[in-house]
């Protein structure tokens, strides 16, 4: 039986914890599975993602057959499993929505809360159970739960460990909606359906720029959204509301974005800089450096098996496409922080939603043989400008250092700048690597 179940109903995926004999506790499989779930969810035909449980529980966090003395580092363990799932969620460009139909507790109550809607059963149950056993919440409990709840309730309930009734944390405004066990089912796929029916982009700016609010400040806030209006006035969805409010009709939103590159860097970053981390970025990157040095050695070899499979099948596969994203993706973290485009140290991993900059992949396409064949002859012109590209990035970052020694900022013309020179880069090493056949674009 497979830990995590995924459905789809048109636009709308479902995700169901699976293993409801010991409430859908969290272990490593379910955690890989449900990570492959969050990335299937990240296809453009689907606008909006359910996360439930089977049986009687939604999820009573980690499982701890797997958490006893010699079962490795606690910290790597959240690392590695609970922080990437959560961070998914958080990027994923779309809405969550938690159906709590039991108990969710410890990590379990992490993971509804990281979801952007959450839905009861009267037979649900919250519970932080972490204090219980002498530890706090993880998975990001304390930064959603204060958010939620404001500070002085978050601490009260957090450190008593109270057991909350749906109800309760309906009128607390943990869920927004409570229906009898009977109903969860038909109600968590028609909040699925109505959400899927939403001008998707236009929902996904709104939760980014509300996770974002957390920590900028109110002239950022309002740069940034000028920039998210900018481009949704751009999408079809915005063209059919104004027609349709015009028409005095419903609209048919589509949830397309605007044409973009399936390569695209996500730029979510403050400016600010720690002027210590700054002054020792070079020495610091030191080791993701050599790491990077060992990645780019393997990938000459993948890659080359990754063309000659592209040659037969017609697109790459999906594992080699997998790591090749990650690859190239590490890359755009890296560099992001030597030049100075990004403040946090960034993770070994290169797994999608766990830095400020970030490189999007779209899913592997069927692609043309010939422009496969020929792959290393086409990409030529965009290998020179890249190189150029390159070189102008490098000058820029010399220049945000000096300005970050001075004023702790990056100046957001010069991190645009370098940004720019990284997507085009990391595009056209997309192109060499056959992750996409679109051509390198110019365009933002």
């Amino acid at each position: 039986m497979a830990e995590v179940d995924v459905s789809r109903d048109g636009a709308v995926l479902t995700i169901t914890l699976n293993r409801p004999d010991v409430l859908n506790a969290l272990n490593a499989a379910t955690h890989a599975a449900l990570f492959a779930a969050l990335e299937q969810a990240s296809d453009q035909a689907i606008r909006a993602v359910l996360i439930t449980g089977a049986g009687r529980g939604f999820c009573v966090g980690q499982d701890l057959q797997e958490f006893k003395p010699g079962a490795g580092d606690v910290a790597a363990n959240l690392r590695r499993n609970y922080h990437r799932n959560v961070l998914a969620i958080r990027a994923l460009e779309k809405p969550v929505i938690a159906a709590v139909n039991g108990p969710a507790a410890g990590a379990g109550l992490s993971l509804a809360l990281a979801c952007d809607v959450r839905i009861a059963s009267d037979a649900a149950s919250f519970v932080p159970a972490f204090i219980s056993i002498g530890l706090i919440p993880d998975s990001g409990g304390t930064w959603f739960a204060r958010r939620l709840l404001g500070t002085a309730r978050a601490f009260e309930w957090l450190t008593t460990g109270r057991r909350l009734r749906a109800e309760e944390a309906r009128e607390l405004g943990l869920v927004s909606e409570v229906v009898p066990a009977a109903e969860l089912v038909e109600r968590m796929h028609e909040v699925g359906h109505y959400f899927a029916g939403l001008p998707t982009r236009a929902v996904w700016q709104t939760k980014r720029l509300l996770d974002i609010a957390e920590t900028t400040t109110l002239p950022a806030q309002l740069e940034l959204e000028a920039a998210a209006q900018s481009e949704l006035t751009k999408t079809h969805d915005f063209g059919e509301g104004v027609a349709a409010f015009l028409e005095k009709r419903e609209a048919a939103f589509t949830g397309l974005p605007r044409e973009t590159h399936p390569v695209s860097l996500v730029l979510n970053d403050d400016l600010q800089r720690w002027r210590l981390t700054a002054a020792f970025r070079l020495l610091l990157a030191v080791p993701h450096l050599v790491v990077l040095g060992l990645w780019e050695v393997l990938i000459v070899p993948v890659a080359v098996v990754g063309w000659a499979a592209a040659l037969v099948l017609g697109r790459l596969p999906d594992d080699l496409h997998a790591w090749l994203s990650r690859a190239l993706r590490y890359w755009v973290h890296v560099m992001a922080y030597v030049y100075l485009v990004a403040e946090p140290f960034p993770g070994f991993r290169g797994w999608f939603g766990t830095y400020p900059v970030d490189l999007a992949i779209a899913a592997p396409r069927p692609q043309q043989r010939w422009r496969t064949f020929f792959r290393i002859v086409l990409v030529v012109p965009a290998y020179l400008l890249a190189y150029v590209l390159g070189i102008v990035a490098e000058v820029c970052a010399v220049l945000a250092w000096f300005a970050a020694m001075i004023t702790a900022r990056t100046p957001q013309g010069l991190r645009d700048l370098i940004a720019y020179c990284l997507r085009f880069q990391a595009q056209t090493a997309a192109y060499v690597l056959l992750l996409t056949d679109r051509y390198p674009t110019l365009a933002g």
